[in-house]
C-alpha cells in the first residue's frame, strides 16, 4: 500500500478567479498577474499540472515511491525571497 499527497501552490483556475476577484478589484487579468508575480516560475500553475502529478503517483513508474509530499508549486515552497 502507498500513501502520498500533493501540495499544489497558488493555482489560476475558474474557482480561483471566481472567489478572489473581487480582492482585485474584479479585475482578473490584475489577479492572475499579481499572483503570477509571486511565483518563481513567473506563472501560477493549473489544474493540468496538478493532475499530472496526480498521475505519475497513479502510475507504475512511482511504484516504489511512499510517503512523500509531492509540491506543484512552481518553486514557491523553496524561495528564499
Amino acid at each position: 500500500m502507498r500513501a502520498n499527497v500533493i501540495l499544489p501552490g497558488l493555482l489560476d483556475t475558474p474557482m480561483v478567479t471566481a472567489n478572489l476577484a473581487e480582492a482585485y478589484g474584479n479585475d482578473a487579468d490584475r489577479l492572475v498577474s499579481e499572483r503570477s508575480a509571486q511565483v518563481p516560475m513567473r506563472h501560477m500553475g493549473d489544474g493540468f499540472d496538478v493532475a499530472h502529478a496526480a498521475l505519475f503517483l497513479a502510475s507504475d513508474e512511482s511504484r516504489f515511491i511512499t510517503g512523500t509530499e509531492l509540491i506543484v508549486d512552481g518553486g514557491m515552497s523553496c524561495s528564499t525571497g
